[in-house]
């Protein structure tokens, strides 16, 4: 099992819409994935329409439920663990992760801000993955959060809503591996969003699906070493 959070601590660099998109790539990959909304505005939650869930990320957290009482069956082949907007009752990282072991992968939606969420992502985290725009304050955002999850596999930044890597994002090349193909503008990813659905779902074939299902390739070649299913 291996956890891979979804992390850059500024808003708008398109970290739930990745999250939910390797989520599915890595699904149609043949992995049993598990996708946790761990920000506080439980934006994907919202976004796959998922309503007063009955159990979220809290009760597996406190250990009130368990965690297959709490996940959410999807259409697309994953499992979801709602969010929840107060975490008053989590457990060690450690006991959290446990609570995942059975699952290939899990992929983290982290909080837009320098919180206590963040640092839970990073204690439970085998991996990182920094979404960075072309603006100077997503770049600022992916130094942020490299000391949070400085003890984290980075598995480098994937440039997103844009067509080119600007010298902004290059700048960063010094220290992480800049991933490619970037992820271009997709009118689709907010289509899909109002339909509740993720993009490789409602545009199959646009050029920003077939981008993240071969980012996704190359983080499941990272993080699996090549193995099969049955190896893992």
């Amino acid at each position: 099992m291996k956890i891979l959070s979804i992390a850059n601590p500024t808003g708008g660099t398109g970290k739930s819409a990745t999250a939910l998109a390797i989520a599915v790539a890595a699904a149609e990959y043949g992995r049993n994935v598990l996708l946790v909304d761990l920000d506080e505005r439980a934006n994907l939650t919202f976004q796959l329409a998922i309503e007063n869930p009955r159990f979220t990320l809290l009760e597996v957290a406190a250990g009130s439920v368990s965690l297959d009482l709490s996940v959410v069956r999807t259409a697309e082949r994953f499992d979801f663990l709602p969010g929840a907007p107060r975490l008053t009752a989590l457990l060690s990282a450690e006991k959290l992760a446990e609570k995942f072991a059975t699952y290939d992968l899990v992929v983290i939606d982290t909080a837009s801000s320098l919180s206590a969420r963040l640092t839970i992502a990073s204690e439970i985290s085998d991996a990182v993955l920094y979404p960075t725009t072309n603006s100077l304050s997503s770049v600022r955002g992916v130094l942020l959060a490299k000391n949070i999850f400085k003890d984290s596999w980075q598995l480098g930044v994937l440039p997103v809503m844009t067509d080119l890597v600007t010298d902004v994002i290059s700048a960063l090349s010094a220290d992480f591996k800049i991933l490619d193909p970037a992820i271009p503008l997709d009118e689709n990813t907010l289509l899909a969003q109002i339909e509740n659905k993720s993009l490789l779902n409602f545009a199959k074939t646009s050029p920003a699906s077939d981008a993240y299902r071969d980012v996704t390739y190359f983080l499941l070649e990272e993080l699996f070493g090549g193995k099969t299913n049955a190896a893992l």
